[in-house]
């Protein structure tokens, strides 16, 4: 591992605004430093937290928590919402099938799944993040109501994903082969991360898919 990283990895354990799967209280620990206790949106895969850093500039009065299991990924977001002063963003190194072990039932008020790797093979598809095993844990998490957003590239996904939401009866509130084509976006769903940019430049459609339980 390059030395870089693993300073990257020793640094972003110490940040305030970031948080561990394996931390005693965890759940409690996230719920103290927010100072608005109003439930929280998460970002799945979050990566560098593109959209998670934008989303709390949306919503100063939300709280918004980037997931990633890779601390090395998270600590730019966590760094640059530190330099920034962004108090309604945090950072959780975990993974999403842990996630029902962390939040409690019913504390999340909506869910991005933003460019996930969409596992093609089918001998992969229990790992893809809109496969019913994990739809059953962000039922437990979120509110009633509560929303799922899954932001993509890739056609499979996209139409697997539908696919899912039609046979287990879940409520489709939107869906689009070609986001950007449409005049009727929200701000949340024109938020630009480093890769979706990359994949606009290359000629690529963004998908989107949000529904509820």
């Amino acid at each position: 591992m390059p030395r870089k990283k693993h300073i990257k990895i020793a640094e972003v354990k110490n940040f305030a605004n970031v948080f561990g799967y394996k931390d005693e209280n965890v759940f409690q620990n996230i719920c103290n430093y927010f100072s608005h206790k109003s439930g929280f949106t998460l970002e799945l895969g979050c990566g560098q937290g593109d959209y998670t850093i934008n989303l709390a500039q949306l919503h100063k009065r939300k709280n918004f928590i980037g997931v990633d299991r890779k601390p090395s990924r998270i600590y730019n977001g966590a760094k640059h919402s530190n330099e920034i002063k962004i108090a309604n963003v945090g950072f959780l190194v975990g993974y999403a099938e842990l996630l029902a072990e962390i939040f409690a039932p019913s504390s999340v008020d909506e869910i991005w799944i933003t460019f996930p790797d969409p596992y093609p093979r089918r001998s992969s598809m229990k790992k893809r993040l809109t496969h019913p095993r994990f739809l059953e844990i962000y039922k437990r998490i979120l509110k009633s109501g509560g929303v799922v957003n899954l932001k993509t590239d890739d056609d499979t996904l996209y139409n697997y994903t539908l696919k899912v939401v039609d046979e287990l009866g879940l409520k489709l509130i939107k869906e689009s082969n070609d986001l950007y084509s449409s005049s009727k976006l929200t701000d949340e769903e024109k938020i630009l991360t480093k890769y979706e940019r990359q994949h606009l430049a290359e000629g690529k459609k963004i998908k989107l898919v949000k529904f509820s339980f």
